[in-house]
C-alpha cells in the first residue's frame, strides 16, 4: 500500500494542495493523519476517486443543415 503527500496527490489530480484539502474536509476524499501534521492519502483511494468521477466522451452529432432564408432586400430600401 503506499501513501502520499498532500502535495502529490495535489500534483497527481493537477490541482491545488488548497483545493485537495478542501475535497478532504468535505469527506469526498479520504485521508489519514499519522501524526500532530502529517497527512497522508492512500494511492488506491485517490485512484478510485479519479475513477469514480469520469465522465464518458461527448459524441459528436452531425449538424443539420440550416435552413437558408431568402433575402428580402431591395436596393434603396430603408434598412433599420
Amino acid at each position: 500500500m503506499n501513501y502520499l503527500t498532500k502535495k502529490q496527490a495535489a500534483e497527481r489530480l493537477q490541482i491545488s494542495v488548497r483545493t485537495l484539502e478542501g475535497l478532504i474536509s468535505r469527506g469526498q476524499l479520504p485521508a489519514y493523519r499519522i501524526g500532530p501534521k502529517a497527512v497522508r492519502i492512500v494511492e488506491a483511494e485517490l485512484e478510485n476517486y479519479v475513477l469514480a468521477r469520469q465522465i464518458a466522451p461527448i459524441k459528436a452529432t452531425p449538424k443539420k443543415a440550416e435552413a437558408v432564408r431568402p433575402c428580402l432586400y431591395v436596393p434603396g430600401m430603408k434598412v433599420v
